[in-house]
């Protein structure tokens, strides 16, 4: 899937500290999840291949949530856990 950046995203990633390297591998590795009418894209270690699971990029990526709508990315999040923040938000 082609993403595009909102304005918005672009502002809130610079705010936010989410990195060039970071926001590349939560888009490459990362899964769509789905919350309350919003999509989020969020990295699961333990969805990932063995061989980077443990990487740093892996272990800073697993801390974003990415708001998508339509293939927009709108904006993003950093928690200590994602997906425990999804569940809840049901």
């Amino acid at each position: 899937m082609m993403l595009s950046y909102s304005k918005h995203f672009i502002r809130r990633q610079e705010q936010r500290g989410l990195r060039r390297e970071v926001l590349n591998f939560i888009i490459e590795f990362g899964e769509f999840r789905f919350s309350r009418k919003a999509t989020w894209l969020i990295v699961e270690r333990r969805s990932l291949p063995a061989h980077i699971r443990n990487s740093s990029l892996a272990l800073r990526a697993a801390q974003w949530l990415v708001l998508v709508s339509d293939g927009v990315l709108v904006t993003c999040y950093r928690c200590d856990s994602p997906l425990r923040s999804l569940r809840r938000s049901h």
